[in-house]
């Protein structure tokens, strides 16, 4: 049986994240994803017939110059030659079929009388609604921020906590504000798998964690095993508390109370001359059965357009999808040069999630095991990546 320092379930931004600090120490790592690609959330599609210069982002898209962390990350891959400015489009609303402004749909005595209140209420233990009703007013929120908080997270976020939703972080004045990379985010991914030392292995399903004397025992679904100093479980919250449920239980319980949101997300390609719609960078949508558009527009290309759809799940099939898209940009069927397609999962988070992170992290206290996801600290990028550093880190304090 092949035996690493560290084996990491997951291969998403989370996983590898983790697995670079383990590499950068030279430990022997070894990555294990069930899909046949890395990347989790970064998945940039690419047109084949194009060699590959036309990227389209079926899940995460937007980097910014406060995720710290990440930079870190990108910086000890050599890769901040890649980093690609976003250009500066708006965002705008789509209601009844009708693309308007976000100025034009807000009440701005309402705002004018709401706004100040920002100052005394605290985020901590209240709802985005609880929150945002008290600082943009109740028409407001109802009526414009909802729907772009859940065009954010591709959910309902009422009920998500308000202070895991947006954070203060210090800026790095030294990078793009707001950044992509060149080929997509998924190239993060990528390069990070091909580091020296770490080892990364996709189509692979996990069937158990086990404890094995001083070691972990990683056993897939085809019969093979792995020993382990250290386990990190960078998956959704049920799946880690799937693999758990025999090794730690209480852990398994507590993670299993977490929810998840299917998001059912389509990319559309079109030539650049074809879509009726102005550049922007995304489309809020009120009343349709998609949460957003994100659209390729910040990152101009000479012949083509992208758009991608987050659609709320089981809500219309795929041919119904795709005549909505067709409907919305104003293009025929025939128009569409290339369709691809991703579902991806997010936590719905609500308030108090903090005490279950806390009990968790009592409970692996001084284990070899470590645990990562964006079901820690908030769903951003760098809540990812600092999970998973500050997980290595006290990996490192116990040896």
């Amino acid at each position: 049986m092949e035996r690493y320092d560290l084996v990491v379930i997951g291969a998403g931004i989370s996983g590898l994240s983790l697995a670079y600090c383990a590499a950068r120490k030279g430990m022997s790592t070894l990555v294990l994803e069930k899909n046949g690609a890395v990347g989790g959330a970064f998945h940039s599609h690419r047109i084949p017939d194009d060699g590959g210069d036309f990227w389209l982002e079926l899940g995460a898209h937007t980097c910014y110059n406060s995720y710290r962390n990440l930079i870190a990350l990108i910086e000890g891959c050599g890769m901040t030659g890649r980093l690609t400015r976003r250009e500066k489009v708006p965002f705008r609303v789509l209601r009844n079929a009708t693309v308007q402004s976000i100025p034009s749909q807000l009440n701005y005595l309402e705002l004018l009388v709401s706004v100040p209140k920002i100052f005394v209420t605290k985020k901590a233990g209240l709802s985005v609604s609880d929150y945002y009703k008290r600082i943009v007013g109740k028409q407001n929120f109802e009526r414009v921020f909802a729907h772009a908080f859940n065009s954010v997270l591709s959910q309902n976020t009422t009920d998500f906590p308000a202070d895991m939703l947006f954070k203060k972080r210090q800026r790095r004045k030294d990078i793009l504000k707001s950044f992509t990379l060149e080929g997509g985010l998924q190239s993060i991914c990528a390069t990070v798998a091909g580091m020296p030392g770490l080892q990364t292995v996709t189509g692979v399903a996990i069937e158990q964690v086990q404890a094995s004397g001083n070691d972990f025992q990683i056993v897939t679904e085809d019969g093979n095993a792995y020993a382990a100093r250290a386990a990190a479980l960078a998956t959704p919250a049920p799946v880690a508390a799937d693999l758990l449920k025999g090794l730690l239980p209480d852990v398994a319980a507590r993670l299993s109370g977490i929810e998840l949101r299917a998001v059912e997300s389509i990319g559309v390609v079109v030539e650049k001359e074809k879509p009726s719609l102005d550049p922007l960078a995304g489309l809020i949508a009120t009343d349709e059965a998609f949460f957003s558009v994100v659209s390729r527009d910040t990152v101009p290309h000479p012949r083509y357009r992208g758009f991608t759809f987050h659609f709320q799940p089981g809500r219309l099939d795929r041919e119904a999808k795709l005549a909505r898209i067709a409907g919305v940009l104003g293009v025929t069927h025939g128009e569409i040069a290339q369709v691809a397609e991703k579902e991806n999962a997010i936590p719905a988070l609500r308030v108090g999630h903090e005490e279950t992170v806390r009990a968790v992290d009592s409970m692996i206290a001084g284990k070899g095991l470590l645990l990562t996801g964006n079901y820690f600290a908030g769903v951003a990028i760098e809540d990812c990546v600092s999970r998973s550093f500050a997980e290595f880190q006290r990996l490192e304090a116990q040896h």
